[in-house]
């Protein structure tokens, strides 16, 4: 795991690494594009860290009575499927879990968090991921509070390409299968009036498809690019 993810390697002091990084051999789960099952193979990982993300992309849609909302999650994510009560919530909701590009796993389980129970740093690692994620769920309810669906996507498509994106001569290119309908349980909003949006964004030649990739052009007010970060994290934006 240490060689797969830099963040955990970097974690722990470079005396004890190699130790650690014997001790952190996990299984891998690997999961096609479509629909996925993840009470199923949540229970490989129950009673451990859960299941860490290494590669590939997938949606997790929550609905109420007919309306969505969603998160994108990649390489880095830490998910625990089990910890779902959409079923016996005061406020029942449903849940699906969606992946749009192959995605590799690994199986965090009790006998992986007894091995690398002498490396805390590595678990307070671990457990950073996901405050992260409850971050970028805050920033997604921020964007959904902008009154204009314009300026709501192209806030949207610039936090995706800050952690997905890849930078071209022509803009930074997103190369997730993202639908119209996917865009807009992200962007809190309706299709109809998000494929529109779209069109407007592309006619300003600020948004694009191309093939799979979304082009992503200019630059919001007030930031600037920056080279490919740590970790090979995409390019992102000054915040």
């Amino acid at each position: 795991m240490l060689d797969e993810d830099a963040g955990l390697f970097e974690a722990v002091p470079p005396g004890r690494a190699e130790r650690a990084r014997n001790a952190s051999m996990a299984t891998v789960m690997r999961l096609r594009s479509g629909s996925w099952d993840a009470g199923r193979d949540a229970e490989a990982a129950r009673g451990g860290f859960g299941l860490l993300v290494l590669e590939g992309a997938l949606i997790r849609r929550v609905g109420v009575d007919g309306r969505f909302g969603a998160e994108l999650l990649g390489a880095g994510d830490l998910l625990r499927p089990w910890q779902h009560d959409g079923e016996a919530g005061t406020l029942p909701f449903e849940m699906t879990w969606r992946v749009v590009s192959p995605v590799r796993m690994a199986v965090l389980d009790l006998g992986w968090a007894a091995r690398m129970a002498p490396f805390p740093e590595v678990a307070g690692e671990v457990a950073g991921r996901a405050l992260d994620r409850s971050r970028r769920l805050a920033v997604l309810m921020a964007l959904a509070q902008q009154p204009r669906l314009d300026d709501r996507l192209w806030m949207l498509f610039w936090e995706l390409a800050d952690r997905h994106g890849r930078v071209h001569r022509d803009g930074i290119h997103l190369e997730l299968p993202l639908t119209h309908e996917l865009i807009s349980h992200l962007a809190a909003a309706r299709r109809p009036s998000v494929s529109s949006a779209l069109t407007r964004l592309a006619e300003q030649g600020i948004l694009s498809r191309e093939g799979r990739a979304w082009v992503v052009r200019g630059a919001p007010p007030g930031t600037e690019l920056r080279p490919v970060g740590a970790h090979g994290r995409p390019a992102a934006t000054a915040r």
